[in-house]
């Protein structure tokens, strides 16, 4: 018998991710995880936004005092 270690190792993990992706359960939580990421990257990115025109009205203020 030929023994194939990351062969089995690949077969197990390949079946774990199929069953769980498959499941409506688990897709439904990656959904969610995906959408919650989203809104926060996006209101890091309009806070961001938000901090660099305020610093740059400080830097025009400075420029015409």
């Amino acid at each position: 018998m030929v023994y194939y270690p990351s062969l089995w190792k690949g077969l197990l993990i390949g079946g774990a991710v199929a069953i769980l992706v498959t499941s409506k359960t688990v897709r439904s939580g990656i959904m969610k995880c995906g959408v919650g990421a989203y809104k926060g990257i996006r209101n890091s990115a309009a806070e961001l936004k938000e901090e660099w025109e305020d610093a740059r009205a400080e830097v025009m203020l400075e420029k015409k005092g």
